[in-house]
């Protein structure tokens, strides 16, 4: 059976699904927009020069729409919350976009060379396929509705892989503050729900899922950071220093500590980071 903590008390405020980061390397900025705005159909909606720590050299950052950003930095040291393992283990997390005609996108994704995965049922029962995205490899995954309108691809779900479906989703429920939607687990995975920032629905859908028994369940900070927010600056470096008491492993936190956007991460107990701001 897997070992997870239990919380001593119960001090989790209300985290917003808010979109997410890709990180990306310096020189592969300009690139990767190309290869989302192409490949994607996303548009770049802004683009910052930013100083998301004080301890970098240099930040840049674009928005493609539906809370993506794209960003990178120059640092002379591993800062607590921007770096990213390239060339390692893929995340168990799945940053899950809906498009149309799943086929002709996987055709079309192979005859442009992009690697990809066969089709696949989810534990859902929807069609998937995983690619890997720009030169960097970044792995995002695409999943069939032919209801949505429009081309391109629109959000989704998160799917996180756990190694104990009944001990994860209590943990996530006590430490993250997630919501049972629907428990199939005899099936191999539960829905679960986050309040949502900017959604008509209000709330964001997580599945976790059955890892399969030999799968690595070790720490891996990968360049896809599904992205949450809490409202209150008070109220974020009170949940930071409630999970170090509570032996959640976290990154120290990052950002503009004195006023402006901090943030940090955590891992849950099978290795999985998860991302906490605050601006």
């Amino acid at each position: 059976m897997t070992a997870i903590q239990t919380a001593k008390t119960s001090a989790v405020p209300d985290l917003y699904y808010d979109g997410g980061e890709i990180d990306v390397l310096w020189d592969n900025h300009d690139p990767a927009i190309d290869w989302y705005v192409t490949h994607m159909g996303w548009e770049v909606r802004r683009k910052e020069l930013w100083w998301p720590d004080q301890r970098i050299r240099k930040g840049r950052m674009t928005h493609l729409g539906y809370g993506t950003w794209l960003n990178s930095v120059i640092t002379a040291q591993r800062l607590p919350f921007h770096y990213a393992e390239r060339g390692s283990v893929d995340p168990h997390i799945r940053w899950c976009w809906r498009t149309k005609q799943l086929q002709k996108t996987h055709d079309r994704f192979t005859a442009n060379g992009i690697r990809v995965t066969d089709i696949y049922t989810g534990p859902d029962g929807k069609s998937y396929f995983d690619f890997w995205a720009t030169a960097e490899g970044t792995r995002l995954t695409a999943e069939g509705d032919d209801t949505i309108r429009g081309a391109g691809f629109k959000p989704s779900c998160t799917r996180i892989g756990v190694r104990d479906l009944r001990l994860a989703g209590k943990w996530y429920n006590e430490f993250v503050g997630m919501n049972m939607v629907e428990d199939r687990s005899e099936d191999g995975y539960l829905v679960m729900s986050l309040l949502e920032n900017h959604s008509e629905s209000g709330r964001s859908l997580w599945i976790l899922e059955q890892l399969a028994a030999d799968a690595y369940t070790g720490q891996i900070d990968g360049p896809i950071r599904p992205l949450t927010l809490i409202k209150e600056r008070d109220s974020f470096f009170a949940y930071h220093r409630w999970l170090t008491d509570n032996g959640v492993e976290c990154g120290d936190v990052g950002g503009h500590l004195e006023k402006g956007r901090v943030l940090f991460h955590f891992y849950d107990p099978d290795g999985n980071r998860f991302n906490v701001s605050y601006c």
